[in-house]
């Protein structure tokens, strides 16, 4: 009898171990599952799936676990032999060792990198609500953004902007040989409803990115394929519809993840458009009639006409439509190897050129018709990611890429027949080998890069009456130009100690640039074509010292370079108007252009308590060697030329002496009452230009800005009050070069301006969910720097989602 009871107790107790006990863990607020959460039970690693499925099989229970995930808070919890138990687990608000892999393209914390880097996760980008990428860097408050119309929008990362801030996706950079020194709008080609992620690193990012990444680098991180861990099909879908009313435009966007033990498949599409912007109404009382849009031009029985705009606020000509398509295809040979296939195409209407459509000449409209073509892009690429330790390597990433560009300008002057078209295209080749090898405390990253951008630029004049067409001038060498790029680097992190992390890199680079001046029936030229070859060697160092567990402090020094590129060198003529009264400068060619160089130092202190409270302010410096800027030139000895029927001033792009950028940063999170986030944050640059020995402000430079917002989060409700503001850009700190738009703000400058918007979620579902915003409530009338087109009055923003998984 005795010996019966203690088989029966044996038997029970071993059913009790062997028992399967499984956790679904999801996020707090959507209930949406989590990938990637990790438990740590008896030297073992137990990780949840895509759909958030965790297999606790193998520990004895009951028993007591950590759930631990990059961007949630840690969370203790008892298991007993219950078949399947939910947890949710709630987003780290403040996160010091928050993954990055942009600054050294590896994985690694964030905490052990002496930069600056903002992320704006998945989780925020959604609760954004924007439907471009320009509008969500803008809204993030971490970068300064630039718009020259409604479609498009250009990051400035401390006082650097377009083809010295470095684009990247998907590891791919974006960058290409026609990137101008002006305002660009290639930002608008990333569609933000695909993003996993962005982020941004701060100051000179040459030696893993090199030349272009003399600001920073902005790298966005598109979603990626998700695989299966049972033999059942992991199936996920997003879904959403969107309304915004200052543009009286929708988005839609829909994406599908099928994936399987060894292959997955991520598809992608999203298709936006915009009305005509309507601006703020509260105008300040000193300029009353700031941006409005008095007029605009019609063509009536082939007679263009100037009419009036009844709504003064309507920005008409700022209208445009877009669609983006990824499709993504992943092949996990085995649990070391995977090969990815990423695929990208974006392509829009032809986005009206709002500014230009807005000047005038003698009280008449200047331009009848002025716009960019479709903004067309697209990228393949193959992935190779090898993650298994060898003598050489623990991990490798293979990314070769193909892009093909296509862009085009097309312009009339009011009363002409004659429509003016000039198309660029560009096809870019890039290979980039990186591998990663710890040896001891030492994490070194090395590897090689190449590129090859190939750029064919034509042009044709039609006669829009009788459909005839002529020869016109090229924007770059109707010959055709190239540029081709390689480089090769090392970089070392040692961790010294918990206390002490070094880290150092250098890389060395060649850029070799062809351009064929054929045609030179426009403009006599002293050249055929030009040659350039140019090398640089680049370095940075870095020191994190954390004295006491609350208190962080970075110091960091590093080169940047740049070499000049066909924009730069070679692109023909463009007419920049200052004013309607003026005759404005033209750009000429300057083949005799040196790379310019940045030295860069910059120091941060931050300090934490506990996981309730972080404050960080920096500072920093950067001179500028050899700074290419637009100054007043000659063409075949004259200062002045006669272009599209005026006498215009000669410019071109010249090597001042120096320049000089300093700066400041600071910011602040706070957690309390547990569902209350406060945030601030803050950013000063001030730059200057020296040109034999004459001080002039340097362009780009944005005033003072920030961002301050109080989220609240309880239950299914997500709310954010925001503010964000920009200080008073005065005349006197303006650039003459024509860059800062000074013809498209007030007689004194751009006026200081502050906006209050607050957004609303609600999680009815795991899989459904609504968003409402109202943006700028107080209607203010408003400009960022720079910008050409004035920003969007009171707007409602409606979004609702759909997400399932399976």
């Amino acid at each position: 009898m005795l010996k019966t009871f203690v088989l029966l107790v044996i038997a029970a107790c071993l059913s009790w171990v062997a028992h399967s006990q499984k956790l679904q863990i999801v996020d707090n607020y959507t209930n949406q599952p989590i990938a990637n959460a990790v438990v740590v039970q008896n030297q073992k690693n137990y990780t949840s799936n895509a759909i958030g499925l965790m297999d606790l099989t193998g520990i004895t229970v009951p028993a007591e676990i950590i759930l631990e995930h990059p961007n949630y808070v840690s969370l203790t919890i008892q298991i007993s032999n219950q078949e399947l138990t939910v947890v949710s687990l709630l987003e780290k608000t403040i996160d010091l060792d928050e993954v990055t892999v942009s600054a050294s393209r590896f994985l690694e914390k964030k905490s052990d990198v002496p930069k600056r880097i903002e992320s704006i996760r998945s989780s925020e980008l959604q609760r954004m609500n924007q439907s471009s990428t320009a509008d969500v860097l803008a809204s993030s408050g971490a970068v300064f953004v630039q718009k020259s119309q409604l479609g498009g929008g250009s990051p400035v990362i401390r006082g650097f902007e377009t083809n010295k801030v470095l684009l990247v996706v998907d590891g791919v950079p974006l960058n290409n040989a026609i990137y101008r020194g002006g305002h660009l709008q290639n930002v608008l080609t990333i569609d933000p409803a695909s993003l996993e992620s962005v982020e941004i690193v701060y100051g000179p990012g040459s030696v893993v990115y090199g030349s272009d990444a003399l600001g920073g680098v902005m790298h966005f991180h598109t979603i990626r394929p998700q695989f299966s861990e049972t033999n059942s099909i992991l199936i996920k879908t997003n879904s959403y519809g969107r309304y915004f009313s200052a543009a009286n435009g929708y988005s839609g966007h829909a994406s599908l993840n099928l994936g399987w033990k060894r292959w997955s498949s991520f598809t992608s599409f999203t298709y936006s458009h915009f009305g005509d912007l309507t601006q703020g109404r509260a105008r300040n009382s000193k300029y009353p009639d700031f941006g409005e849009r008095t007029f605009y031009v019609e063509r009536i029985n082939d007679v263009d006409s100037m009419m009036t705009n009844s709504n003064k606020n309507k920005q008409i000509g700022s209208a445009y439509s877009q669609y983006d398509l990824i499709q993504k295809i992943a092949f996990k040979q085995n649990d070391h190897i995977v090969h990815t296939l990423n695929m990208q195409l974006s392509n829009s209407s032809d986005i009206d050129r709002y500014d230009r459509l807005t000047q005038t000449k003698n009280g008449l409209p200047r331009f009848s018709e002025w716009y960019y073509g479709p903004q067309f892009r697209s990228l393949i690429s193959y992935v190779l990611s090898i993650n298994k330790k060898s003598k050489i390597y623990d991990q490798v990433s293979l990314n070769v890429s193909q892009q093909w560009i296509e862009e085009s300008r097309h312009d009339r002057a009011y009363k002409s027949d004659f429509l003016n078209h000039r198309t660029e295209k560009v096809r870019v080749s890039t290979l980039l080998f990186d591998l990663e090898k710890r040896l001891g405390k030492h994490e070194i990253r090395y590897g090689i890069f190449a590129k090859y951008d190939a750029i064919q630029s034509t042009a044709n004049k039609q006669n829009i009456v009788v459909d005839t067409s002529g020869s016109l001038d090229t924007r770059y060498p109707d010959g055709g130009s190239s540029m081709l790029t390689g480089a090769i680097y090392l970089t070392d992190a040692f961790e010294v100690s918990d206390k002490l992390i070094l880290s150092g890199g250098i890389r060395a680079n060649y850029v070799n640039l062809k351009a064929a001046f054929n045609d030179r029936t426009f403009y006599p030229f002293p050249y055929s074509e030009t040659k350039q070859n140019n090398s640089a060697l680049n370095g940075t160092i870095g020191i994190i010292l954390q004295p006491i567990k609350s208190i962080r402090i970075s110091l960091n020094g590093s080169t940047g370079f740049r070499a000049p590129n066909i924009d730069d060198l070679a692109k023909v003529f463009e007419s920049v108007v200052e004013t309607s009264n003026t005759s404005g400068k033209l750009v000429v060619p300057n083949t005799n252009l040196k790379p310019e160089t940045v030295y860069s130092g910059e120091l941060g202190v931050s300090y934490r308590y506990k996981d309730h409270i972080q404050v960080s302010a920096l500072g920093y410096y950067s001179r500028i060697e050899h700074a290419i800027a637009i100054l007043p030139s000659t063409l075949n000895g004259a200062d002045t030329a006669f272009y599209n029927n005026n006498y215009v001033d000669v410019y071109s792009a010249q090597n001042a002496n120096y320049g000089i950028v300093t700066g400041a940063e600071g910011s602040i999170k706070a957690q309390f009452l547990k569902h209350w986030v406060l945030g601030s944050s803050i950013n000063y640059t001030h730059g200057r230009i020296y040109v034999e020995g004459e001080e002039k402000p340097l362009d780009h430079i944005p005033p003072v800005y920030g961002k301050t917002s109080l989220q609240f989060t309880w239950k299914k409700l997500q709310a954010e009050f925001f503010s964000q503001y920009s200080g008073w850009k005065k005349l006197a700190d303006y650039s003459d070069s024509g860059e800062d738009n000074l013809a498209y703000a007030t007689a004194d400058g751009m006026p200081a301006w502050v906006t209050y918007n607050l957004r609303i979620g609600y999680q009815f579902t795991p899989q459904l969910s609504a968003q409402v915003a109202c943006e700028n409530i107080l209607d203010k009338n408003y400009r960022t720097f720079a910008s050409n087109i004035s920003a969007p009055g009171r707007n409602f923003i409606l979004t609702l989602r759909l997400n399932t998984f399976k």
